[in-house]
């Protein structure tokens, strides 16, 4: 596939970022498979993970009250997200998923309730004495460290109450098919509330109640929290416990190398180095207890036993650690080998990717497979004029020539083409060698007061340019409003991003 680092953000509306080509994906899927399959370990591994993820996607599928989707022999294409009210660019992945599911394969969606939730909520346009601005409206705060699935779901009330928010903000835009899908989406939470057991349940079976009511989806959904308590997670984490001190290595290296590459100077991107403490290393988990995810550590070359907060909380053994939750490199590491043939990121993930990458190939001895990238860029019909901001750079220019250049901008007659001669003399005067310090400042200060005299016989101009740069400015605000891709993925028309896969109808699992 394409490099990542090559790969750039969609911006205009519509627009959509595909790697390989949407026909190409059950091919590559399959590829992929057959040399997966060829490692006898990964592929007791990948059967035991996917027989175990299907009666655990199954299960909470009923409990949501939706249909049990049949599993055939086709190639496995997945993705997955933290389960917020998130853009469409990222919701399109859920509808390609499908859209494989329906050519033969299966999809799978992990809703990655184990990631840290500071807020849930949504940023949404409104339009105030006819300005558009952005407000944010916050249905639950977490908190640092709190993960979704140890968030309650919201109330009935909170629910119909944030959801009123929203129609007011909406309301002022003068767009009823927005503020019909928003209603849509109120239902849909409520049919999600009344079978979700924590926050990240809620905002995936949102989601997914919302996507039936508009095509008949199936696919395989699974929580992070739920695929962990798999006997084939914990083997996948045992074996990584048993090895800390060689994944440390392999993994603090491939982000030293990652981020040479990439001329990355914090030590946070893309994502923090494990951590060495008190003679023992940090595994690439968390462990969740009392309402918070903790880091995990363990003591190289003895029994993995796992410590949190300096205390022994338990074997990392194939038996498996309750709490014990996937970081981001390691649960798309388990998703890629156990459990994907096939796996779809946006443009984030397939950067750092690059990282999981080297660590499949350094640590388990497997080439990576090649995943997909899928991202889109849809915006809201708010613009009210084209894009303002190549006007507004010209006005700015403009200005900026009419104070550091004003002869220009003038005729050159009488004493303006006193002052403009003057002012080339002692412009080329600068240039002569040895010039003395005094003489230089003189020679500057002569340059300036020149301008000045000049500048003052544009002053309408100058005031005209600012008063149009002022409108431009506010027309570059809005704009920006306008065009914002972050909007919550519920105020999107779900046929625009569908229209993409049936457009491309050549794709069918062999």
């Amino acid at each position: 596939m394409t490099r990542s680092e090559e790969l750039s953000l969609p911006t205009r509306h519509g627009e959509v970022l595909c790697v390989p080509e949407f026909g190409r994906w059950l091919e590559v899927a399959e590829q992929n498979a057959r040399r997966l399959e060829s490692q006898r370990v990964l592929r007791e591994l990948r059967e035991q993970a996917r027989r175990e993820l299907v009666q655990r996607a199954g299960a909470l599928l009923e409990r949501w009250g939706l249909h049990r989707p049949e599993v055939g022999a086709g190639p496995w294409v997945g993705t997955g997200h933290q389960p917020a009210l998130y853009h469409p660019g990222i919701w399109i992945r859920t509808w390609a998923v499908a859209a494989c599911q329906q050519r033969g394969a299966v999809g799978v969606h992990v809703g990655v309730d184990s990631d840290e939730c500071e807020r849930f909520g949504a940023r949404v346009p409104r339009r105030d004495d006819g300005r558009l601005r952005v407000v944010e409206r916050v249905l639950a705060e977490g908190g640092r460290d709190v993960p979704f699935e140890c968030l309650p779901a919201p109330a009935e009330e909170a629910w119909r109450a944030f959801c009123a928010r929203l129609q007011e903000d909406v309301a002022t835009l003068g767009l009823p098919e927005v503020e019909g899908r928003l209603a849509r989406a109120e239902r849909a939470g409520l049919a999600s509330l009344a079978r979700a057991r924590h926050l990240g349940e809620f905002g995936a079976g949102l989601r997914r109640h919302l996507e039936l009511d508009c095509a008949p989806v199936r696919y395989l959904e699974v929580t992070a929290s739920e695929l962990s308590r798999t006997r084939a997670f914990a083997r996948f984490a045992s074996w990584i416990a048993q090895d800390a001190e060689r994944f440390w290595a392999c993994h603090n290296q491939a982000l030293e190398d990652y981020r040479r590459q990439q001329d990355l100077r914090s030590p946070a991107q893309p994502f923090p180095n494990l951590r060495r403490e008190g003679g023992r290393v940090e595994l690439p988990f968390w462990l969740v207890r009392d309402g918070v995810r903790q880091p995990v550590f363990v003591q190289p070359n003895r029994p993995p036993v796992a410590f949190c907060r300096g205390a022994a909380v338990g074997e990392l053994s194939e038996e498996g650690l309750e709490g014990l939750r996937p970081r981001a490199v390691t649960l798309t590491l388990f998703l890629r080998l156990a459990v994907c043939d096939l796996f779809v990121h946006g443009l984030g993930g397939a950067r750092y990717d690059r990282v999981t990458d080297r660590l499949v190939r350094e640590f388990f001895d497997v080439e990576p497979p090649p995943f997909a990238v899928l991202t889109a860029t849809y915006h809201l019909p708010l613009a009210r004029h084209p894009d303002p901001r190549a006007a507004y750079q010209t006005a700015q220019r403009l200005w900026q020539d009419l104070h550091h250049n004003p002869d220009r901008h003038l005729p050159r007659d009488g004493e303006v083409a006193n002052l403009v001669e003057e002012k080339w003399r002692c412009i080329q005067a600068l240039e002569a060698p040895g010039l003395p310090r005094r003489t230089r400042r003189e020679l500057t200060q002569r340059i300036r007061a020149l301008n000045e005299a000049l500048r003052a016989r544009l002053q309408d101009r100058i005031r005209q340019v600012e008063a149009e740069l002022e409108s431009l400015r506010r027309d570059v605000e809005e704009h920006q409003v306008a065009a914002d891709r972050t909007y919550p993925f519920f105020l999107f028309d779900p046929e625009l991003l569908r229209t993409y896969f049936r457009a491309r109808e050549e794709a069918r699992c062999r």
